[in-house]
């Protein structure tokens, strides 16, 4: 008798144990995971919301980690020969839905003078905080809209940005059609007025059964300066 008591109370003990690993594996399982992405671009130019940068190509990296729809990441834009102006950004983003909203702080710096990343004062700062709105249509609406407002730092204007992008798909292209609209400020032109119209298109070009290339082409415009940009990139 002593003996199946004994075994009663092992195997409680066990059913016990692993009841409560599959519990514990069920918690695991169902706790959303930290996703790191990160890569790198080769831009044969950096052109930005119309405006032209460094006059060089430009490497960009990336970095960022993401959970339940925030994501918390760097970039960055470095002239891969000759001297000059240089950008580490930062950002911290929220997506609900087709709705991201965003906090980004671009720093832009010259590699040939003096640098301060901490320096945030606002008469000597070389810093742009930036709130920014994006929505997106999805498949069922083509189209995606990004407004951008420059709340605090070297801009002393406090220039808006407006976009609206035409997005599809045909073979095996991604196209994107966009025109940027400046109301109020003078960072992107002079005066309000379109200031960013192109196209661009990415494909993944093949090179083993495992592996493709993306790359991409853009074909920009920046009526305000009267400035034509073709533009290609690569991603790894």
């Amino acid at each position: 008798m002593k003996k199946i008591e004994g075994l009663v109370v092992t195997l409680a003990v066990a059913l016990g144990m692993s009841s409560f690993a599959q519990s514990n594996d069920s918690i695991e399982n169902t706790t959303p995971a930290i996703e790191v992405n990160y890569g790198v671009d080769l831009m044969s130019r950096y052109i930005w919301r119309g405006q032209e940068y460094g006059q060089a190509p430009s490497i960009q990296p990336g970095l960022s980690a993401s959970w339940q729809g925030f994501t918390l990441g760097a970039w960055g834009a470095y002239k891969l020969n000759g001297e000059g102006g240089q950008e580490t950004d930062f950002y911290l983003s929220k997506t609900i839905g087709p709705v991201t909203i965003a906090v980004w702080d671009y720093w832009s710096f010259n590699d040939t003078a003096a640098m301060d990343f901490l320096d945030f004062k606002k008469e000597s700062t070389t810093h742009l905080l930036e709130a920014l709105v994006q929505i997106s249509g999805g498949e069922s609406i083509p189209f995606n809209f990004m407004g951008s407002y420059f709340f605090y730092g070297a801009d002393a204007t406090k220039s808006l940005y407006l976009e609206l992008q035409y997005v599809n798909s045909f073979k095996s292209n991604e196209l994107m059609a966009f025109v940027g609209y400046c109301p109020k400020g003078k960072y992107y032109s002079n005066r309000e007025g379109i200031v960013n119209v192109g196209l661009q298109l990415k494909r993944n070009i093949e090179i083993t059964d495992r592996w493709s290339l993306p790359v991409s082409m853009s074909l920009i415009y920046n009526p305000a300066v009267k400035s034509m940009y073709l533009v290609a990139g690569i991603s790894l």
